[in-house]
């Protein structure tokens, strides 16, 4: 489950991407220079990677670390597959 820290840490940084995208709008319309526009948009997509980050961290906090105490064994490989596919999907 997602905490009070965890909230305020990815929805601080979720504001500070809306700026970014208004300012890449305001990029756009005002026809900017193309690599200006691709580096900002690169740096919206590493800020996006840290708020997924922080998302993930708490999800291994939360849940992973529980499941993997359980006595199930069969929880325990559950957990660790949803994590394995997250990373997947992250990394790719």
């Amino acid at each position: 489950m997602i905490n009070e820290e965890t909230k305020k840490a990815a929805s601080r940084r979720l504001n500070l991407i809306k700026g970014q995208i208004s300012g890449i709008e305001r990029m756009i319309a005002e026809e900017k220079y193309c690599i200006d526009i691709i580096n900002q948009l690169s740096a919206v997509r590493n800020a996006l990677e840290k708020v997924s980050l922080i998302i993930m961290k708490r999800h291994i906090e939360s849940c992973i670390i529980s499941g993997a105490e359980t006595a199930d064994p069969k929880k325990q490989t559950q957990k660790m597959d949803e994590l394995m596919k997250t990373l997947y999907k992250f990394i790719t």
